[in-house]
This record gives C-alpha cells, sequence and structure tokens, in this order.
C-alpha cells in the first residue's frame, strides 16, 4: 500500500539493483549524476525536491520516508522476467527503519506534494 501520493527513484538506486524501473512503479526517477551512492533517497527525508521552473516556478515534492519493497518488483512485467534480486539486494544493502513500518528492504521515497506543477523529461531536480 502506497502511504504518499508520489513515489521517487534515482538512476542511481536502479544500477546499484540492476533492475529497470518499472518493477519499481515510480511516479519519478531522478537521473543522477555518475557517482551518486546507491539508496541516496534514504537521505532525502525531510527535505524539499524541486522540479523544473525558475526561483519560485515549478514543482516542490516533501521526501516523507523511504520505500518499502514488497515481493512484487520480482514478479514478471509484461515482457520482463522474474527479478529476485530486485528486492534480494535490497534485504541485504539497503534494509531501513521506516518510521511505523520497523527495519525493512527500501528503494526510493516517498513524497508529498506542497506545489503542484508539469513536470518534463529533463527537467533540473535539486534538493533544499
Amino acid at each position: 500500500m502506497d502511504s504518499a501520493p508520489v513515489h521517487l527513484i534515482t538512476s542511481a538506486t536502479l544500477d546499484a539493483v540492476g533492475v529497470e524501473g518499472v518493477r519499481y512503479r515510480p511516479n519519478l526517477v531522478v537521473e543522477t549524476p555518475p557517482g551518486t551512492p546507491a539508496f541516496v533517497e534514504n537521505d532525502w527525508v525531510g527535505r524539499e525536491v524541486h522540479i523544473g521552473g525558475q526561483g519560485d516556478a515549478g514543482i516542490v515534492l516533501q521526501v516523507a520516508k523511504p520505500t518499502p519493497r514488497c515481493a512484487v518488483p520480482t514478479l514478471e512485467h509484461g515482457p520482463l522476467p522474474r527479478a529476485p534480486q530486485a528486492v534480494r539486494t535490497l534485504m541485504t544493502a539497503n534494509r531501513v527503519d521506516v518510521p511505523g513500518t520497523g527495519v525493512v528492504p527500501c528503494a526510493g521515497c516517498y513524497a508529498t506534494v506542497v506545489r503542484a506543477g508539469a513536470v518534463r523529461v529533463g527537467d533540473e531536480v535539486t534538493l533544499r
């Protein structure tokens, strides 16, 4: 069950796990620069993500918590075969204490909308 309206995940996390983003069903995939550590989204909790626009334009999201993962990402997704590593990797590399849930495997983060707007491929993403 989703606990926030927006789910973000970074390309660094997807690269580290070695699976396609569609498996985690994110609303947004944030392209991160080379060298960005996997699971960097864990450090975004409590911060604002600003996407697109200049100054006060664009959208603003408030990161609420890491996204706990269930077995669904390991299943077949259309033409994609099963991928046990989609959760197995998280169980060994990114178990996080999520308030109200306990210590669980996580990938990505949940966020609420502070300011709505349009998001376009290639929009700049900044953290504040």
